[in-house]
Parts: C-alpha cells; structure tokens; sequence
C-alpha cells in the first residue's frame, strides 16, 4: 500500500479488498471466453486473420484487443468496467479523479494545455519540459513564460527550477493561468513543492505537474513524496515508465477545484484516439492492482538490493562514478543511477554498456543513467553489476578522449532568468518562413522545434530568439553524438526561421 504518511491531500480510505480487483481487466477476459461471433472491428478478429509470422507473439493479446462494442465500457464516455478501474486507480494514487491515456503522457499534457488556456492566455513554464507540453501550448495559442531550470552541479543536468525563480515570475505576471513543472527531471532528481503549491493556490490558480518518471513516487519511505501529496492540482504521469503497463499506457489526476473537470474530459475527448487500445487500458487497471496489492513489498526489497550493490561499487570504481545526491536535491529516485566518467561522454559509455549486453535509457553529453523497475532479478542486477566492473577496468587502460564540457549549463538559459518568447508560438508556426544556414540563423525568431532526443526536452522552440549559445550547443551536441529528433534539415546544417 501507498506510504500513508506522505499522503495528506486526499485522506479517504483505500479499501484492500477492492483493490485486490481488475474491472476492466476480468471484462476483457469474460469477453474472449464469451464465444461470441465477432462483427465488428478490429479486422485481426480476435486474432484469427493474421500474419502466421506473428501469431505466436501476438495471438494471446488480440483475444482481448477488442472495441467498445456491447458490454465493454466506453472510455470516452465510461460507465462501467472503465468507470471502476479509474476509481480504484484515484483511491489508490489519492486523486479525486483518475483519467487512463493511451497516448502517452503526451496526451496528457496536450489535454492540459487545451483545458487551461485560450488564445493569448500566459502561463508559466519550466523551461526544460517535455516537447509536448510546447506542442500543447502551441495549438492552445498560450503565450508561455519561461523559467530557466536549476542545474545540479556534479551531474550538469536541469532539474527543476528553484521556486524563489517561480514565485518571483508569478509577481511578475499576476495573470498567469497557472505554473507548470516537471518534477522529477528525467534523471530521478526531485524538489520539495510543499510550499510552491501553498504559494499557487493563495492566488488560486492551479500547479500542474508533470511526473512523467515518478508514478511510483510514494509507494514506499525510500522513494521521493508523490506530487499529488505535496498539493499538485493536476498529474501526468507515465505509468508505463516506472510502473508494470504496456508502452503509451498513462494517467491524469485531477485533486482541485481550479481545474475544470468537465472541460478536461472534453478535450481529452478531442486528443484521445477514438479507437483506443483496450489491452493498453486493461494493462493500467493491472498496474494498478499491482502496486496495490504488493508493489510496496516488491520495490523496497529492490531499493534495498540497489543500494547494497551501489554502496559497493562506490568504492571499488577507479575511473566511472555513479551518482549519490547533492545538497541542491531534495531527493533522488533509488531507482535511477546516473553513471559518468572523467573525459569520456554519456554516448560513449552507452556504447560501450550496449557492448557488455546493458542498454541505458537515457544518455547526455556527460553522463548516462540507468532505470531499474520495481522488481528487479538477481541475475539482471549482477550482470549491470559485472557491466560496471568490467567496463570500470578498460577504463583504466584507455587515455582520455573527449572534452566534456558542461554542455547542459548552455542548453538553457542562465539559472534565474524569466523570459517571453519574441512572438507567440503559434504565429511563429504558422507565419512565412525561410531556410538559412545555421551559421547564419543568430538574431532570428527560429520557426520549429529543436529538439535533442532523448529527453525530448526543446533547444528552441517557435517564437524564440536564436542567439550565439544556441548555434554552439546545436555544434557541440553534433560533435558528441546526440540525435535530433523530426528535423527539418538532418545535418542540423540549416534551421527555420521566421521570414521578415
């Protein structure tokens, strides 16, 4: 069960024997085991036409892959199996209400941009967020104003902004829709937001945050505080990043009266496929019951098995350092290690891990980082383990070979600053414009996304001023290895701009 200490927001009792129930899931299978002709899409017919190739992988889940047809709930407009699920998902997670997506968090952002804001509306952004909460903004026509993350200083890498930035921006614009975070950073660093979320509703307006990383935030004492706990009004989180849910698998929770509820379903309704994957929602009302019935037992048992190996490794490394938290943290996920070496990138190491039979998920300019899950095997952690060690060894036979510079402190712009972008970001997408060498391009307003991937986090958007830092972080990721993710130009030799 959830940590209850860390819970104060929402205080109505999670009920054990409910929990230990999958509505949507035993829907499903009552479904398969119906025998019912099937007249309806999808075309596979429950698996029957398909390609033999991949029967065998795919046959079990097309049984259930079916459509909101009689007896099976509905997500845009749910009053059954679907309705239950999302409830028992809100108890657990201590939400007023939960929303499933099945488009990611992606959905999820794009919906809350849709619900807070109209044409011209200002609200305020972390400025290292997820592309699709630019995207968000962008088709709602808001007017977004930035706040330069804080970067943690062994790691370089941005982290949230510091709150005394936030509030200073909010006295600043008084008319902001709301602040909007990322929290944790995609690295498992987490700041406090107690008292960000008491300074946000005294001027009643909504804190909206993206924990993309963190829907396990809470479960148990070792991991960060959930966001929905601190006194966030509204929640993304991408259950199928740390929880046990099929990919694009996610949920929305709502805890406030400053969010328009009825609002939010309607968009959701405008963004949400009209065809969901019905496996993907069952795959969440799983994850749920999960972490309800035994993820509290599962995850403790692994934090504590990470941490021997982590303490250990600390003091045998020579040449590789895995990351142990600074002072400008407040917390940092167990389940999460950030890996770096002296003189060597992150897409170097993730190379050389991919060699040894580890794959990262993320890697920079600097470092890179591993996820665990909640419940990791022995056989998996000793084999990162001997990655490491090995790996450590080579190491220390190989001279230095690159210059690493603290490329992430040039990404954004200087810790502290609040700024507007020079014209709306959705006129700069939509205005004329011109191609121009990159070499060129300092003093334009840039006219699309650029976007270092992972994590997905914009270099610049539309309707922001490109200046000279910019053209040497975009040269500098070139040189050590990173990929941009839908370019205009794949050399990164050229950018958009706005034709004037």
């Amino acid at each position: 069960m959830w940590n209850m200490s860390a819970l104060t927001i929402n205080e109505q009792p999670i009920h054990e024997d409910t929990q230990k129930q999958a509505p949507l899931y035993d829907a499903l299978r009552s479904y398969e085991q119906s025998n019912r002709t099937s007249l309806h899409v999808p075309g596979h017919k429950d698996g029957r036409v398909f390609d033999p190739i991949g029967t065998a992988h795919f046959s079990e889940v097309m049984k259930i892959d079916t459509t909101h047809s009689k007896g099976i709930d509905d997500l845009h407009h749910p009053q059954d199996f679907i309705a239950e699920a999302q409830r028992l998902a809100a108890e657990t997670f201590r939400a007023d209400h939960t929303y499933f997506l099945v488009g990611g968090s992606t959905v999820g952002n794009m919906s809350t941009a849709l619900t807070l804001c109209r044409p011209g509306d200002k609200i305020l952004v972390q400025r290292n967020m997820h592309k699709s909460v630019f995207h968000g903004l962008m088709i709602a026509g808001a007017r977004p104003i930035f706040i330069a993350p804080s970067m943690e200083a062994t790691t370089k890498v941005a982290k949230m902004s510091d709150i005394s930035f936030i509030k200073q921006a909010l006295e600043d614009h008084p008319d902001a829709k709301g602040v909007w975070i990322t929290n944790p950073n995609y690295y498992g660093m987490h700041q406090d937001m107690t008292s960000l979320a008491r300074f946000c509703h005294e001027r009643e307006i909504p804190l909206i945050v993206d924990e993309a990383h963190g829907a396990h935030f809470g479960l148990i004492d070792e991991v960060p505080p959930s966001a929905l706990s601190q006194g966030a009004d509204l929640v993304v989180q991408s259950t199928h990043k740390m929880l046990p849910a099929m990919t694009m698998a996610s949920m929305l929770h709502v805890q406030s009266t400053f969010i328009d509820r009825e609002r939010l379903s309607q968009v959701l309704g405008m963004v949400q496929s009209t065809s969901p994957s019905y496996p993907l929602l069952a795959s969440l009302d799983l994850a749920r019951r999960y972490i309800a019935t035994q993820g509290a037992v599962q995850l403790k048992d692994t934090v504590k098995r990470l941490e021997k190996e982590r303490r250990v490794l600390s003091c045998q490394l020579q040449k590789l350092s895995i990351w142990s938290g600074s002072e400008g943290v407040d917390h940092m996920d167990p389940l999460k290690w950030i890996i770096s070496c002296e003189g060597v990138t992150g897409y170097q190491l993730l190379d050389m891990f991919y060699e040894e039979g580890c794959t990262a998920e993320i890697s920079d300019p600097r470092n890179i980082c591993f996820l665990f899950s909640l419940s990791e095997s022995e056989e998996d952690i000793k084999k990162v383990v001997t990655a490491i060690n090995t790996i450590d060894k080579k190491l220390q036979n190989m001279s230095q070979w690159a210059e690493v510079s603290s490329l992430d402190m040039e990404l954004f712009a200087e810790e502290g600053t609040i700024h507007q972008p020079e014209m709306p970001m959705s006129e700069a997408f939509h205005s004329k414009r011109k191609q121009v060498p990159l070499k060129h391009a300092v003093g334009e307003i840039c006219a699309e996304t650029v976007l270092p991937y992972p994590p997905g986090i914009p270099l610049l958007t539309p309707g922001e001023k490109i200046i000279t830092k910019h053209v040497k972080a975009i040269n500098k990721l070139k040189e050590t290895g990173a990929y941009f993710q839908s370019p205009s130009d794949d050399s990164m030799e050229t950018l958009y701009v706005v034709s004037r």
